[in-house]
């Protein structure tokens, strides 16, 4: 077994800079192990918390300027000066297309790999303005991916996603935390209608956010590879939220229970992360 990996899914906070709202505002989130998941810790640290050979990692926009989100991208660069990563920051998908593209100018960095907007629940809905299209666009045209994050059994807006997905072949969807599962049932629906689109992959992270069970969790595991296969899913950490329920080491050996040979624990947990962000 390669204990070589590629982490597509982590979070470094830094809250005495920046401004984590979500985090540490009126109403930061009940999780359990709060404490813990605020505290600030390099990189260096998170290598060695782990037995397996952390390579590289994938920094996900935290909060930590929204306003001018080009400031966490100057904070990674000194906070992730001794490992490989790229960096996916934040744009409300959403806005016209002007100020999409001039936000986006303002966001070149050599480590910027794409875009997230966090599209749960209600905010969903966004996914549907007519903007959303030639933003994306846009994002294509500059190799950039766009990390979509929402419930895949709200089918309606699923099925714009997947619009987008074949109408722009050459952009690169990531699909954040398994698309979150709750009804399993429409979940499995919103999987096979986005995995129909080669340019869609998925990262398998998240469940401490959910309430699914570990047979549950298998479940999913399951019908992800049944429709992605082992070339479009990538094992993720969440760090340092799945400390809500996993410490980071005992996540990555779950993970790698999850595979039946070492061939498809290799694609999932570094090479296909390396293809898709790294190389």
């Amino acid at each position: 077994m390669s204990t070589k990996i590629i982490d597509p899914h982590v979070h470094f906070f830094n809250l005495i800079e920046g401004q984590y709202l979500w985090l540490q505002g009126a109403n930061p989130p009940t999780w359990p192990n709060l404490d813990k998941i605020k505290q600030q810790i390099s990189a260096e640290q998170l290598i060695e918390s782990t037995d397996f050979e952390l390579a590289g990692l994938v920094h996900i926009e935290a909060g930590f300027d929204n306003s001018a989100p080009i400031n966490e991208l100057k904070w990674l660069d000194k906070h992730l000066n001794n490992i490989a990563y790229k960096a996916i920051s934040f744009i409300q998908i959403d806005q016209d297309s002007e100020s999409f593209e001039r936000t986006l100018k303002n966001l070149i960095h050599p480590t910027l790999a794409g875009i997230r907007d966090i599209t749960e629940g209600n905010d969903a809905a966004r996914l549907l303005n007519s903007f959303c299209l030639d933003n994306l666009k846009i994002l294509s045209h500059l190799n950039l991916h766009f990390e979509a994050q929402l419930e895949l059994e709200n089918i309606p807006i699923v099925k714009k996603l997947a619009y987008y997905a074949k109408q722009l072949p050459h952009l690169q969807i990531v699909i954040n935390h398994a698309g979150l599962p709750s009804n399993i049932v429409l979940w499995q629906q919103g999987i096979e209608l986005l995995a129909k689109n080669c340019n869609v992959a998925i990262k398998f992270s998240g469940f401490e956010l959910l309430s699914l069970n570990n047979q549950q969790q298998i479940t999913c595991f399951d019908i992800i590879f049944q429709h992605f296969g082992e070339q479009r899913i990538m094992f993720a950490s969440n760090f340092p939220v799945c400390q809500i329920n996993s410490s980071y080491n005992n996540l990555w050996h779950a993970h790698w229970g999850l595979c039946n040979s070492d061939h498809i624990w290799h694609h999932l947990s570094y090479k296909n992360a390396k293809h898709l962000y790294l190389v």
